[in-house]
């Protein structure tokens, strides 16, 4: 879950600055389609968490983005998806 446009918090687990965080990973579950797996690196430590569906990938990443000064633009694609739609 987001929270103030900065933290990214995982209810009785941790709470991360996204502007500690220096890059994300993602990919699909292949076990469980719409299921992702992200990792939030921070440094030589990293945390995972379970997103459920493209949407909130788009969302994570573009707090991060825009944290980090930038604005990100993504294609459904990009993240796993095949139709094209812009987030």
């Amino acid at each position: 879950m987001l929270k103030q446009n900065r933290y990214f918090l995982l209810e009785n687990n941790y709470v991360i600055d996204l502007i500690n965080v220096d890059f994300i990973t993602f990919k699909e579950n292949e076990k469980k389609s719409g299921e992702y797996w992200l990792k939030f690196h921070l440094g030589s430590k990293e945390c995972r968490y379970k997103a459920d569906g493209q949407d909130e990938v788009a969302k994570i990443l573009k707090v991060w983005s825009t944290v980090h000064g930038q604005e990100l633009n993504l294609e459904e694609y990009e993240i796993g998806g095949f139709n094209g739609t812009n987030f």
